[in-house]
C-alpha cells in the first residue's frame, strides 16, 4: 500500500497538492499520507477548506492560523514537529467537536510559496457515509491541486441508497436516475463519479484524477471494487490515471490501470 501511495506522491510536480474527496475514508486516508510522508521525509501538512472532527488523534497536531500570514509562520515550525500538523482557522461555534478549515486560495497561496510542502486537504464532508450526493458548492478543490483523491467505501456496494447507507440519498438519484431505496450497483457509482454535477465537478483541467476504493477487505468485496475500478477505466475518463482498490486498515493496495 505504501509503495503505491509513496510513487504517486512522488509524480506530483510543484505546487504539491493533494485534494480528497467523496466519502468512504476521506480522513483516515489524510492522516495515513501525512505519517507517511513524515516518515519519507517530506516536508507536508494536513488541513480542510470544510470542516474536520476536533478529536486529537495521536500523531496530529492542529494548529489555527487567523490568516494566510499565520500559515507562513505554522508552516516554517511544522518542519521541527515531530506529530504532523493540520491547519485549521478555529473551532466551530455552531457546531460542536467540528474545527473550520481555511479557505482554498489561502492553500494556493501557500503551496505557491512553499513548493517544497506537500499540502494534504480533505475538500467535503460526508457524514461519515461511503457514497454522497453533491451540492453545487461542492466539493471544495483548491486550483493548485496537482491530485485529486475521491474516496469510495466499497460498503456502499449491495445496500439500500437512503438515509441510512448513503449522504443525500435524493441527490444521488437526481444525479443518476437511480430509484430510493434501489441497491446501490457499480453502474450508480460510476454514473455519479463522472456525472457533470457529480463528485468529478469542480475538478481543474490540469488535475490527475485516481480514485481510492477503501475497505476492501473480503473476498467478494475484492471481486466487487476489481468490477467497480474496471468499469471506472473503461470509461477512458482523459484524466483518471489509475485506480487504488484495498483497505486503509489492512495497508493493503492494488494499484490497476488501461
Amino acid at each position: 500500500m505504501r509503495k503505491i501511495w509513496s510513487n504517486l506522491i512522488r509524480s506530483i510536480q510543484p505546487p504539491r497538492v493533494v485534494t480528497i474527496i467523496g466519502g468512504g475514508g476521506k480522513t483516515s486516508l489524510m492522516y495515513y499520507l501525512l505519517t507517511m510522508l513524515k516518515d519519507m521525509g517530506y516536508n507536508a501538512v494536513g488541513t480542510t477548506t470544510t470542516k474536520l472532527s476536533s478529536k486529537q488523534l495521536s500523531g496530529n497536531c492542529f494548529v489555527q492560523i487567523p490568516s494566510v500570514e499565520g500559515g507562513y509562520k505554522a508552516i516554517e515550525e511544522a518542519k521541527d514537529i515531530q506529530d504532523h500538523v493540520t491547519l485549521v482557522s478555529g473551532e466551530d461555534s455552531k457546531v460542536p467537536g467540528k474545527m473550520v478549515g481555511i479557505p482554498g486560495e489561502w492553500i494556493d497561496q501557500l503551496a505557491t510559496i512553499y513548493r517544497d510542502v506537500v499540502f494534504v486537504v480533505e475538500g467535503d464532508g460526508s457524514a461519515g457515509k461511503p457514497l454522497k450526493g453533491h451540492l453545487e458548492h461542492e466539493p471544495v478543490i483548491p486550483s493548485s491541486s496537482s491530485l485529486v483523491i475521491p474516496v469510495i467505501g466499497i460498503d456502499s456496494m449491495r445496500v439500500q441508497l437512503n438515509l441510512q447507507s448513503t449522504h443525500r440519498p435524493e441527490r444521488i438519484c437526481e444525479l443518476t436516475g437511480a430509484i430510493f431505496d434501489s441497491l446501490v450497483t457499480t453502474e450508480i457509482i460510476t454514473k455519479l463519479l463522472f456525472h457533470p454535477q457529480g463528485y468529478l465537478r469542480n475538478c481543474g483541467e490540469h488535475n490527475v484524477i485516481v480514485p481510492f476504493i477503501n475497505k476492501v477487505e473480503s473476498v467478494i468485496e475484492h471481486q466487487q471494487a476489481e468490477e467497480l475500478a474496471q468499469q471506472i477505466l473503461t470509461s477512458k475518463h482523459p484524466q483518471v490515471g489509475g485506480v487504488i482498490v484495498g483497505s486503509l486498515i489492512q495497508e493493503e493496495g492494488l494499484w490497476l490501470q488501461v
